[in-house]
Parts: structure tokens; sequence; C-alpha cells
């Protein structure tokens, strides 16, 4: 078996990916999104320096649930040394399926450090540094970029790191500078992708099955990320499974906090909770009120007392589980 075999495999499944986001795809979420149908996820970004100097904050970051599944980490940094020596120990730590290089985010504290998207400037360096992480781990070792930083050089930079080894490449159809204005160009990132002999994940604004399929019909995997916040389920209705009922989708949100709580070891881990709940309550019914309130919702007990209350759980005469999820 040669590296890229785990990245093919897993797009021959043709599912949906959960995209990387800082914040949100930690190891709660993405229980419930591989749980839904997403075919692998990737961890929030760890920063490379922070672990070679010490900082183990990102061993947090990158660490799985108990038997989670196709584990991949995305690394972020700026130095092919330093990058590898922080994958390195993630490897060692985690022993993932995959390392994926952050080149895609577009926030100034990550680019002003030559991180994130700001190595769509600099093919070179961003090539050595795929180059050197791959050669610190047996796993394969794949990028998310941009359609570029300021100008569109998509294609220049995927061919450096395909040559540098790259196993698999997801593009965002938007340049930094847009970061998430305007519409995603995906025609774009298929012109890229017909050009380069790795695989190609697409990535922007997927939140249909119809968008699904045709993005797919290009010759593309599918990375959803914005579009499954608040609502994990979108993975299986790409396979057209229906969605959740509403009084379904409140006693998942309880899920959630349950695994975020299990998970963080603390009541106030529904406070972090708090943006994936605002969008949980956009698919449900009287969700300006809830929104609301969910903002002042600090403990799992308040939202498991909030919930119950809710209109489509009295209607149905239901009572969210107050038994913690495992």
């Amino acid at each position: 078996m040669t590296k890229a075999d785990f990245y093919t495999r897993k797009l021959a499944e043709g599912r949906a990916v959960l995209a990387p986001m800082a914040g949100f795809t930690d190891a709660p979420f993405r229980r419930l999104c591989r749980r839904f149908g997403s075919g692998w996820a990737v961890t929030e970004m760890v920063s490379a320096k922070a672990l070679v100097l010490g900082d183990r904050r990102g061993l947090e970051i990158g660490a799985p649930y108990p038997d989670e599944p196709d584990l991949v980490i995305q690394v972020f940094g700026g130095e092919p040394d330093i990058v590898a020596a922080g994958g390195r120990i993630l490897y060692e730590t985690y022993r993932p399926a995959a390392l994926d290089l952050n080149m895609g985010c577009p926030v100034k504290k990550v680019t002003g450090k030559s991180c994130g998207s700001r190595l769509m400037r600099d093919p070179e360096r961003a090539a050595a540094i795929v180059h050197a992480l791959a050669q610190a781990v047996p796993v394969p070792v794949s990028a998310k970029l941009r359609l570029g930083f300021d100008t569109v050089n998509a294609l220049e930079v995927a061919l450096a790191l395909q040559e540098a080894g790259a196993a698999l490449l997801t593009i965002h159809g938007r340049t930094a500078a847009q970061k998430y204005s305007g519409e995603a160009d995906w025609e774009a990132v298929a012109e890229v992708a017909a050009q380069l002999s790795v695989p190609v994940v697409g990535s922007g604004d997927v939140t249909t099955k119809a968008q699904f399929e045709r993005y797919r019909a290009l010759g593309l995997g599918v990375m959803v990320g914005r579009g499954a916040l608040g609502q994990p389920w979108l993975f299986s209705t790409f396979r057209g499974e229906p969605e959740p009922s509403s009084a379904q989708k409140l006693e998942l949100i309880l899920e959630h906090a349950h695994f975020a709580r299990n998970w963080y070891g603390s009541e106030h881990a529904i406070v972090k909770l708090r943006g994936q709940l605002l969008r949980y309550a956009d698919a449900l019914p009287d969700a300006a009120p809830l929104r609301a309130a969910l903002t002042r919702v600090s403990t799992l007990t308040e939202l498991t007392a909030l919930l119950s209350r809710h209109s489509v759980l009295r209607a149905e005469n239901r009572v969210p589980s107050s038994v913690a999820f495992s």
C-alpha cells in the first residue's frame, strides 16, 4: 500500500467530508458528523510551533474521541522543519490516518506569521513544508488551500504541492482576500483539479444535496464547512435520508451538549458550545425566542430545562433525556 491509499479509499465511498473549522470541529462535533455519514472529519488546526516549544494545548485540540476512526489532524506553521517536528509529535501521540496542512486560514493573526493562506504567496516554501512533513510521518499528507491569497494562483501552488508529495488537495473556491464573501467558485476548483494527478476536494457554500451531486459530477470530492454547523445531519441528507424531525433535532442538541460536557469535563462547556447552539436554533420552529434564550444558557442543566419547555416537545408531550450520553 502507498501513503495515498487512505484518501483514495475514503473518496471512493462518495461521502461529503467535514471541513476543519477553528472553534467548531472539536471531538464532540466530529463524532456527530461521522455518525451522520461524513467520510472523514478534520480537526481544528494545531500550531506546530507551539507543540515544538512545549505548549501541549495543541495535543488537546488534536485529540481523538474514543475509537475515532479515520482521524485527520490539521497542522499550521510557516517553517518546514518546525511543521515536520510538530507533525511528528502529533503522529507519535495519536497515530492519525493523515495530517493536513492549513494553507487556507485568512485570519490576520495566522497570516501575519506567514502561515495559513499566506503560504499561497510562496509556493516554493509551501512545497518545502509539505515535503518535510511527508518525510517526517508514515501517513498521507494533504493540504487545504484557497484559490489564492489576493490573486488566483491555485494551479501553480497545487502543482508544487503535488510534486512535493501531497496525497490530496482541498481547494476552497475563494481567495483569502475574499474571506467568505461572494460565492465559492467551484468551476475554478474543477479547472485546477483537471490538471492534477492527485485527487482534489472542493470546499465552499455546500448546503444542499443538489450541490453535492453537481460538484461530485465535476469529479471532485466535497467538503462541507459552515453549512454543517448546527445541522450535522446534512451529511445524511446528501445520501437521500430525510432530515430529523424538530423534536429529534432538539434531542440532538442535548446529545451534543452531553458530549461537550463529558469531553471538556465541565458543565460550563455549554458556554463554548453557544455558537453551535445558535445555529441549531435556526433549523427549529420559534427560532428567534429560542436563540435569545440560548445566549443566556451556561450549564447543561439550564439547557435541558430550556429544551424541555420548547413548543415542539410540549406538543408531543416529550421530555429530553436527562441520562448522560456516553
